[in-house]
């Protein structure tokens, strides 16, 4: 009974019903095994009409199908046409989603498994976030799971997600920030989306919260990417063309300099270089850009131009 338990479980199933007679029981390795995978499991008396039981069970589940069509919809709605209320706040309110309570957005993807026959490891994560959030939806959506989380905060939502992406570097998961209404779940949309998009470009982590971003945060929140590019030519214009021309790498060198606190000595270790050497080629650096480097506006400028760089990726 396990191993055919356990074949239709494999097989997604979802569930059994079985016919006992009276004084038969499940064996305890069965009941342990549903339990642990969520796997519904039913007895049924020896004379049950299961002609009646199928009708019901046909009924119940077309129900919740419907509803959960409706409420995917719904958050669909909501995340890319907030203005059109019409179209996602009754059937929010209908299934207790009410819209003065608090909410909020995450977006996780893990596209490494994908493969011909679809992206099975989403699909676990999918269902396992639909019991470990208490209140909450997920859908999938441009190869994207969209997850609404209420009545949880964001740590409660953080720590569900960890616990995913802590056990698995192929998952990739942003958290918005959390909003006060069923209209604002777009903002926490926007949020989760830059944070999420950050874990694949600029930061080296698998899960990120809106508000871990620092400078990201306002530099993401620039709705024109053609001012980054501008700013990047203007400030290290200059240098990245010179490399191009000669073959050099006078930007990495500048790049290494400052994630080791503008200090030679450090730089220097970093990179496997003399120290005089590298003095060589931080002046090359400041001859070929045309300015201060170690001035504090030019500094700043300097580190903003290079987290644009990284946010270009």
């Amino acid at each position: 009974m396990l191993d055919f338990v356990r074949s239709l479980n494999e097989a997604g199933a979802g569930g059994l019903v079985l016919s006992l007679h009276d004084g038969k029981r499940y064996s305890k390795q069965v009941l342990d095994y549903c339990n642990e995978n969520r796997f519904p499991l039913f007895a049924a008396g020896w004379n049950t009409p299961y002609l009646d039981v199928m009708r019901l069970f046909a009924s119940v589940l077309l129900k919740n199908e419907q509803r959960e069509t409706n409420l995917n919809t719904a958050l669909k709605n909501a995340v890319y046409y907030p203005e059109n209320e019409a179209a996602y706040l009754h059937y929010f309110e209908y299934n207790g989603f009410y819209r003065n309570m608090k909410y909020i957005m995450a977006v996780l993807s893990c596209n490494a498994y994908r493969d011909k026959h679809g992206n099975k490891r989403m699909q676990e994560i999918a269902r396992e976030l639909h019991y470990s959030l208490e209140r909450g939806l997920v859908v999938e959506e441009g190869g994207r799971l969209l997850i609404m989380a209420s009545r949880q905060n964001k740590e409660q939502v953080k720590q569900v997600l960890e616990s995913i992406c802590g056990c698995d570097c192929q998952v990739y998961a942003g958290i918005g920030t959390e909003v006060s209404k069923l209209q604002k779940l777009r903002q926490s949309y926007e949020h989760a989306m830059t944070a999420y998009q950050l874990t694949k470009t600029a930061i080296e982590k698998n899960i990120l919260a809106y508000e871990e971003l620092g400078v990201y945060k306002i530099l993401s929140d620039l709705r024109h990417p053609e001012l980054g590019e501008k700013f990047i030519g203007e400030v290290l214009g200059r240098l990245i063309q010179y490399d191009e021309e000669n073959g050099t790498d006078y930007l990495e060198i500048l790049k290494a300099f400052f994630e080791n606190e503008c200090s030679i000595l450090h730089t220097a270790k970093a990179v496997y270089c003399h120290k005089n050497t590298m003095n060589y080629k931080m002046n090359k650096v400041k001859e070929i850009l045309g300015y201060d480097i170690m001035s504090n506006g030019n500094r700043a400028r300097i580190m903003v131009a290079l987290y644009f760089m990284k946010m270009r990726r």
